[in-house]
């Protein structure tokens, strides 16, 4: 299925705030509901064909989202026993020094990026220096195609300040 962006960037603007703010309070986590909400915003655009109008719109992306949020409650649930506190951080291999270096810029892009938490500066590198399509960063970091778009939509715009200041 042939996705226009446009329209898919109309229906992510369109109900992600509500959407995220209402899956922060059921997840109490914002790292977690910005999962569940991509991921939400992505189905639910990938079923809307299923949609039956026997609500609003609004109550049945809602429930797709709740969905989700049980799924992620159980997939975090059977990582558990795993301390994140001893896990080592994956290295990054440092393409993206190499292709700054020829940049009259790299020492505020390096600074810039350095401000970027790894999660969104991975999906940025992955991307737009390596020119990975999105559904090879969704497969390689085991996540929704929705949750890599709504990463690097945040990542551009953490980028984007971090630049500015």
């Amino acid at each position: 299925m042939q996705v226009n962006q446009h329209q898919f960037n109309t229906w992510h603007d369109r109900y992600r705030p509500r959407l995220l703010n209402s899956m922060t309070a059921v997840v109490r986590n914002r790292d977690t509901a910005e999962d569940v909400t991509a991921a939400a915003l992505t189905a639910a655009w990938r079923h809307l064909h299923q949609f039956r109008g026997e609500s609003s719109l609004w109550t049945w992306v809602y429930r797709v989202a709740l969905n989700e949020a049980s799924a992620a409650r159980r997939e975090r649930a059977r990582f558990s026993s795993i301390d994140a506190a001893n896990a080592p951080e994956p290295s990054e291999p440092d393409l993206l020094a190499q292709a700054l270096e020829r940049s009259e810029c790299c020492e505020k892009i390096r600074g810039a990026l350095r401000q970027i938490p790894a999660l969104y500066r991975r999906v940025l590198t992955d991307h737009f220096v390596r020119g990975y399509s999105i559904e090879r960063i969704a497969r390689q970091h085991k996540v929704p195609v929705g949750t890599v778009l709504s990463r690097i939509f945040k990542a551009k715009r953490l980028l984007r300040a971090a630049w500015e200041a």
